[in-house]
């Protein structure tokens, strides 16, 4: 019997893709075997899926001592930036709550997800975030297909930013078609540490109808492609200044369909 979501948590989505991975290498036939390096090479796609770098250390996948995971429950409300906390939760539980049709007036239901020393402390973190802007919750993402390192909480406004500037380049350059999501790395380019690269982005296009014939080969990595002296530029610094990326980080942003 299957113990995991695949309809909630990015690991479950990530789950059932290298399953599906696993079917499509395998064929039609069940006792069917699968070559070793097709399957390497799904697993190491999956990894880079869920923002890890697997050229890094495996300390990308570690919790700072003292740190733990804790979802934050509360209501926003809509005249004011401010988070009425309800509870905090060990754990990550920020996915799995199911969004009702109506909310309580003048307020909505408000839930993220945060790594932090003490419950506490997760709270004090999500009122903050609301008082930046994000007054939906769910966890530092706005989109279930975008990942950050679990260490970050960036607030909606700075992800809907970039995604915003994203969404205008691929407009104004049709020549690139738009992606279903858009990856950045580290670059140490500049004096006061590492940063966001604008250069050499990861196009990612699992899923695209437009791109179907190439389901083996879900991403295009594209070192011409630079952004530097765009919005998106802007974007990438704002969100660095919020939180300073370490090496190995990668920062994936999914775009919304085009119309």
């Amino acid at each position: 019997m299957r113990t995991f979501d695949p309809t909630i948590s990015t690991s479950g989505r990530a789950l059932a893709d290298l399953f599906r991975t696993w079917c499509h290498l395998r064929g039609d036939d069940t006792d069917g075997e699968v070559d070793g390096g097709d399957l390497v090479k799904a697993v190491g796609e999956m990894f880079e899926g869920l923002g890890l770098n697997t050229g890094g250390p495996a300390s990308q996948v570690d919790v700072t001592a003292g740190q733990h995971v804790f979802t934050v429950l509360g209501l926003s409300c809509d005249h004011s930036d401010e988070l009425y906390v309800a509870g905090v939760l060990p754990g990550e539980h920020a996915d799995a709550v199911i969004e009702l049709k109506t909310d309580e007036d003048h307020f909505g239901r408000w839930a993220a997800t945060f790594t932090t020393a003490t419950a506490d402390e997760a709270a004090d973190m999500a009122r903050r975030q609301v008082e930046d802007g994000d007054a939906d919750g769910h966890g530092p993402r706005t989109h279930p297909d975008d990942v950050t390192p679990g260490r970050y909480v960036y607030p909606k406004n700075l992800l809907d930013d970039l995604r915003d500037a994203l969404t205008e380049w691929f407009d104004d350059n049709p020549e690139h078609t738009r992606p279903s999501a858009v990856s950045f790395h580290i670059t140490h380019d500049y004096d006061d540490g590492p940063a966001w690269s604008t250069y050499g982005p990861t196009f990612h296009y699992d899923g695209d109808p437009e791109r179907e014939e190439r389901r083996d080969v879900p991403v295009d990595r594209l070192p011409h492609v630079d952004f530097d002296h765009t919005a998106i530029a802007d974007a990438l610094i704002e969100i660095r200044d919020f939180e300073q990326p370490q090496d190995g980080d990668t920062l994936r942003i999914a775009l919304r369909p085009s119309a």
